[in-house]
């Protein structure tokens, strides 16, 4: 598991950067936008990434796995990664047509100025669709040569670089909004490039195409296992972002609840991306015993990756709740109207939490003999969340939409748990699970009986700190992870991560 420790570690690390520059765009964007055009940023975001997923086919879930069987200097390579680039690419240019086809529909379910705002700007959906594709092939390609840290720098750092710096210019009137959103979506190119650059310099990064490698039998292993991937995906990400896309028509207050709802939402996937880069660290490993048939390797693979998930997890969840109150009070220091946000991320984090503690459930079985499953399983709690989300955010608001994706996500790992134990005997959950509640609920404890400081920054840092050190000290002492004690050592005697 060496090299996934070096990776999970390097795309930690990466990802705490990521986290901090997040919160800065955070603070920035609450700061200096107005919940309309904050809103329609996001919602910008969160409809091109969807639409990414359709158009990219699942092609970056294929390189993943596929890219095991054809790796650097197979005879068979080049029109492998042909195949892979052409196909999506092409269906990429028909979805982006899609939007001009649609473009009288689009705007109706919207009202005021916020259906102005989406016919204004309709060109830069399609324009950040296709780039999102071009950069998550690039990420799948990376991935399948476990070179997930690179990854994570592009998308957590560089582009939030670029980010903050367009935010700055807004800020202080060097720029319009009509400009600040071109070259947001125009400067993905940046990360994108830093990505081609990347993988053109890897060994087996070459294209040709010849005919005796691409057989009938090819094509159709290759585009039935991409076709159920493309629209499990697709299915998966709603689960986690069709809360945000349907508030905008159904809520009162338009793409103004989808701003208060994106702060916390945001929050949420800051502390969530610590998590998410150690499973992609993890995928290319899981992927290659699997492939191998090397089940005992898998199974401690998973049963290792599903502790540290649950540490991580639990952990956030700790530092989240113990300083709850806090965040409140910085967020309406740094501007008024978002009130609601305290409870929306409790809320949401009670779902990511579910998630998280179910270990690499889903990565498992989408790699597996049984990804077919996964795919009929979103669709249905798709649609589940789908109705949901109409009755509840009609019901309850911005509310509901935090309660219809975290119902989702708890019914959603409740049944891949128990089908990955029905078909392969895989649970993530044992001993060292039991062991890393209690510690981290003790550790929690502690932190949270601390006496109030007075300021909420210094409150912020005392309590974290506590929660740190006694989280990570009892973990330590009660070898609940191999991985965070081999760190710990090599930092106490070695002085070094890795």
């Amino acid at each position: 598991m060496g090299i996934v420790v070096r990776q999970s570690v390097k795309s930690v690390i990466i990802t705490l950067l990521g986290v901090l520059m997040g919160a800065l765009v955070t603070v920035l964007s609450t700061r200096f936008f107005p919940k309309a055009e904050l809103g329609f940023r996001e919602s910008l975001i969160k409809i091109s990434i969807q639409v990414s997923q359709l158009a990219l086919f699942g092609f970056n879930y294929t390189l993943l796995v596929y890219g095991q069987r054809y790796p650097p200097g197979h005879k068979e390579r080049g029109t492998f990664l042909t195949v892979t680039l052409v196909v999506p690419l092409i269906i990429s240019l028909l979805v982006c047509a899609s939007y001009f086809l649609l473009r009288n529909y689009i705007g109706y379910f919207y009202e005021g100025e916020d259906a102005v705002m989406i016919r204004r700007y309709l060109v830069l959906f399609p324009l950040l669709t296709f780039l999102s594709t071009a950069m998550a092939w690039l990420e799948g390609y990376l991935q399948s040569l476990h070179k997930t840290a690179l990854q994570n720098l592009a998308r957590e750092v560089l582009a939030r670089i670029i980010y903050i710096t367009l935010i700055i210019l807004f800020a202080c009137g060097v720029i319009s909004f009509h400009v600040f959103i071109w070259l947001y979506v125009v400067l993905y190119l940046v990360p994108f490039f830093f990505l081609l650059y990347i993988a053109m310099r890897t060994p087996g990064f070459r294209f040709e195409f010849r005919k005796e490698y691409c057989t009938g039998i090819f094509l159709k292993d290759i585009m039935q296992f991409a076709g159920y991937h493309t629209l499990t995906m697709v299915s998966s990400m709603l689960l986690l972002q069709l809360d945000a896309i349907l508030l905008g028509p159904l809520d009162a207050n338009g793409f103004e609840a989808v701003a208060v709802y994106s702060v916390a939402t945001l929050a949420v996937s800051m502390v969530r991306n610590p998590a998410r880069a150690l499973s992609l660290a993890s995928l290319p490993a899981l992927t290659q015993s699997y492939n191998e048939g090397n089940l005992p390797g898998l199974r401690d693979l998973f049963r290792r990756s599903s502790v540290n998930m649950q540490v991580m997890g639990l952990g956030m969840f700790a530092l989240i709740y113990i300083n709850i109150d806090n965040v409140q009070e910085v967020m309406a220091m740094i501007k008024p109207g978002y009130d609601q946000i305290r409870y929306l991320i409790m809320i949401l984090m009670i779902g990511q939490l579910a998630d998280m503690v179910s270990g690499l459930n889903f990565e498992l079985l989408t790699i597996s003999q049984y990804y077919r499953f996964t795919f009929w399983l979103s669709l249905g709690l798709l649609a589940v969340v789908f109705v949901l989300n109409f009755f509840l955010i009609k019901a309850l608001g911005i509310y509901g939409a935090a309660w219809a994706t975290t119902m989702g996500l708890v019914l959603f790992n409740i049944v891949k748990t128990w089908y990955l134990w029905h078909k392969m005997r895989m649970l993530p959950f044992g001993r060292e699970s039991l062991l890393a509640v209690v510690f981290v609920a003790a550790a929690a404890l502690v932190a949270w009986l601390v006496p109030d400081i007075g300021n909420v920054f210094a409150d912020v840092a005392v309590r974290s700190a506590v929660f740190c050190l006694l989280a990570w000290y009892l973990l330590y002492k009660g070898e609940v992870s191999k991985e965070l004690n081999g760190i710990t050592d090599n930092l106490i005697y070695r002085k070094r991560l890795f």
